[in-house]
């Protein structure tokens, strides 16, 4: 398929924002689309990368694998997201990170070489991607400074605080996730995880369902309060 057929398919205002971004992409470019379900790896780290993925509709997270351990997920990202663009731009022949659909998915997969026409398409076009992978690994690198300061149980209520924001929609949300899976989330072994989900639980911050954690919105409200609250008078950090 091209551009110019993708973009038809897409409804009015996702079809702006598609023409907005790749204003300087020919609309003949060939491009494929790809669907994802909830949990399906899209690339693998490590595996050759000759594409760039667009992300359209959806979340999907990245992740680092770490050769005999856990591993880390960097950031959940959301659509218009391109992932493949560090790895084209520094060079990289392989992946540098797993990204998996977080919920169903649509992609545009376009090839290298299409993604570098764009890039160098105009001086506006270079410059607007220069800074959006700028700012990308400037946040990322805040954003993990800061997590590395927080204590083991600040960041069970960071995880619990960002999960319930990201996916629960203001009700009740039952977290799938298992606690090794948490732990490999948060950097912390399962052994404390489950300590901090025990104690959370005793104090009416999260219910246990079938052995997963549940949160309310009233839940969710006094995890942020005592997140904040920890960080505000240092308890939070190491």
């Amino acid at each position: 398929m091209t551009i110019r057929e993708l973009l038809a398919e897409e409804s009015p205002t996702l079809r702006r924002r598609l023409a907005s971004l790749f204003s300087g992409l020919p609309d003949e470019t060939p491009a494929s689309p790809l669907s994802c379900a909830a949990g399906e790896v899209v690339v693998r780290q490590d595996a050759p990368c000759r594409c760039v993925y667009v992300l359209v509709e959806g979340r999907a997270d990245a992740s680092g694998l770490q050769p005999g351990g856990p591993s880390h997920t960097y950031s959940e990202f959301g659509p218009l997201t391109l992932f493949g663009e560090y790895e084209a731009l520094c060079g990289a022949n392989c992946f540098l990170a797993e990204v998996r659909a977080r919920t169903a998915c649509r992609f545009w997969v376009l090839a290298r070489e299409d993604y570098f026409s764009w890039f160098f398409s105009g001086r506006d076009t270079t410059l607007s991607r220069v800074r959006e992978v700028v700012r990308s690994l400037w946040e990322q690198a805040r954003r993990e400074r800061g997590y590395l300061s927080l204590d083991s149980d600040s960041r069970l209520l960071s995880f619990l605080v960002s999960w319930y924001e990201a996916n629960a929609g203001g009700g009740t949300a039952c977290i799938p996730m298992t606690r090794p899976a948490i732990g490999d989330e948060t950097g912390v072994c399962s052994r404390t995880v489950n300590r901090g989900v025990r104690a959370l639980r005793e104090r009416g911050f999260l219910d246990i369902q079938s052995g997963k954690i549940q949160l309310s919105h009233p839940q969710y409200l006094r995890l942020r309060a005592e997140l904040e609250r920890r960080l505000a008078d240092g308890r939070a950090i190491h």
